[in-house]
């Protein structure tokens, strides 16, 4: 048995085999797949949810909401 290794990119759930290799695969083949974790930024949350607040009955102006105490 021979392994190789290499980085690829599934599309549509196909994983293409570089063709240096192809000659090298019989028709079966077990396959181990590494998934990198994408790089999130820091302090970034996992899922963004939209809030909706109703302000219907609130009167607000500048000035008030500008004050500091």
């Amino acid at each position: 048995m021979e392994t190789v290794a290499f980085a690829t990119v599934a599309r549509n759930g196909i994983i293409a085999i570089p063709e240096e290799y192809r000659t090298l695969f019989p028709e079966t083949v077990h396959v181990v797949v590494h998934i990198e974790p994408i790089a999130r930024q820091e302090g970034a949350s996992a899922q963004f949810r939209a809030v909706r607040i109703s302000t219907k009955g609130f009167k607000l102006n500048r000035e008030e909401a500008n004050e500091r105490q």
